[in-house]
């Protein structure tokens, strides 16, 4: 739901969890969801991930040569409130990213789609409610004479629901049902459209950013709720909705932060380097994301098949099986791409969009940040597990030691570099602690099974 990588966040100390974590008898009426092969549904997402990215890539060249570094600075810095926005949902849409596959998984059907009704109308009314306060500010813009202001603002706030709904509730549905080939079609549907669109573009700059970015959104939105797997309306449900709010809390208090995370990064290009630098940085974001899709693909298909088996069998051995080989394998195959895009970088930015020639040291160093990446999954576990504190732990002290080596690195003054820099050192140390902490809780596993074997 952030880097596009989704953002994912009691434990054995608390009774009333444990107690919640028994599993219950499966409806005997409910069929259970069709298998297909791991890597076949990699494939599937990748392949069209990687079109869909080949695209946006092109469209991004295009974009960097249609307009100035401060122009597009001043869009990305606006469209900074929408990654903010998530706080608002309170958790409730982080439940049913739980739920969903954790009730499929127990053969528990109808319960899912309930969830996913309230789940959906709560969607609406915080995206539309957020949609209003950004309308506010627009209009206070366009009072003062700021029409690019003014228009950046009304474009947020259409999005805002966009976001909300395509994102966090229409997208999630799809994860559940493993209809990963239409998801696959849908982005690439709308990364044509956006390169379409750039037409808009260079024909009226920065109100051509405006509505590219509108009109591609409703593309997206258009057609995940045409192929949408659960189909269901929006019902008002106070007692699901308190359920998500109880299950999704937890995972929503470390899980945000981690997804602010990154927005903190690009808040403080801003600060330390204006809106020319936030331009240049769009670059290094989207170098990064060139990348980032191939890790987020596996993550994406392999966290609701941990959910399912873990709805399944309750056991922090299986998830681990599950995860480890799909993650190892991704960062292998990630460390050649990167090496031949490190190398191509300077040549190829100083030919296609040499305004922009500024960013390559740091277009550079964000190519590496989805190599750390890879092991996300392990972070997954405890949101399935909900174990929050021990991903709660990790972030904390992860993100400690990036925003010490962030000052350190502009105590004599900002560089594009070290902010990038900054990121790969704390997502390194994030996934090495996520990592001993899971293997933790199976070490603890293993020693209750041999003491329940024993007794």
């Amino acid at each position: 739901m952030g880097d596009g990588l989704e953002p994912i966040p009691d434990g054995p100390d608390n009774p009333e969890l444990e107690t919640e974590l028994v599993p219950e008898p499966k409806p005997a009426a409910a069929p259970r969801p069709t298998k297909r092969p791991l890597i076949r549904l990699v494939s599937h997402l990748v392949g069209g991930n990687m079109a869909s990215m080949a695209l946006r890539m092109a469209a991004g060249v295009l974009q960097g040569r249609l307009v100035a570094p401060a122009t597009l600075g001043l869009f990305t810095g606006i469209g900074l409130s929408l990654r903010y926005a998530p706080f608002l949902q309170l958790g409730i849409l982080d439940g049913l990213y739980r739920e969903l596959p954790y009730h499929i998984g127990r053969g528990d059907r109808p319960r899912a789609e309930a969830l996913a009704s309230a789940a959906q109308a709560w969607a609406l009314a915080v995206g539309s409610l957020y949609a209003l306060a950004l309308l506010a500010i627009g209009a206070w813009n366009l009072s003062h004479g700021q029409s690019w202001m003014a228009a950046g603002w009304f474009t947020n706030a259409v999005l805002a629901v966009v976001f909300y709904y395509k994102t966090y509730y229409l997208q999630l549905t799809y994860r559940t049902a493993h209809d990963f080939s239409r998801l696959a079609l849908v982005n690439v549907a709308e990364s044509v459209g956006s390169l379409l669109l750039l037409a808009l573009v260079a024909w009226l700059n920065f109100y051509g950013l405006c509505l590219r970015a509108l009109l591609a959104g409703a593309l997206g939105t258009a057609l995940l709720f045409a192929w949408r797997p659960i189909r269901v309306r929006p019902a008002w449900n106070f007692a699901h909705l308190k359920h998500l709010l109880k299950i999704g809390l937890p995972i929503f208090g470390v899980g945000q932060l981690y997804a602010w995370w990154s927005v903190l990064n690009s808040t403080l290009v801003l600060k330390f380097t204006g809106v020319e630098g936030m331009g240049l940085y769009a670059m290094v974001m989207m170098a990064n994301t060139a990348i980032e899709f191939i890790p987020s693909a596996v993550n994406q298909v392999v966290h609701p098949r941990m959910a399912e088996r873990y709805g399944q069998a309750h056991r922090v051995e299986d998830l681990l099986r599950i995860s480890w080989k799909p993650m190892v394998l991704t960062a292998v195959g990630l460390v050649p791409v990167v090496a031949v895009a490190w190398w191509l970088m300077p040549p190829v930015v100083r030919f296609l969009i040499p305004k922009y020639a500024a960013a390559i040291p740091a277009m550079r160093w964000g190519l590496l940040l989805p190599l750390a990446n890879c092991f996300y999954p392990m972070a997954g576990i405890f949101q399935i597990v909900r174990r929050q504190d021990l991903y709660g732990v990790a972030l904390v002290i992860s993100m400690a030691l990036y925003v010490a080596v962030q000052l350190w690195m502009i105590r004599d003054g900002a560089t594009l570099s070290a902010f990038p820099q900054a990121m790969l050192v704390g997502r390194a140390l994030f996934a090495v602690l996520c990592t001993a902490f899971a293997l933790g809780l199976r070490r603890r596993e293993r020693a209750t099974a041999s003491a329940g074997g024993g007794a």
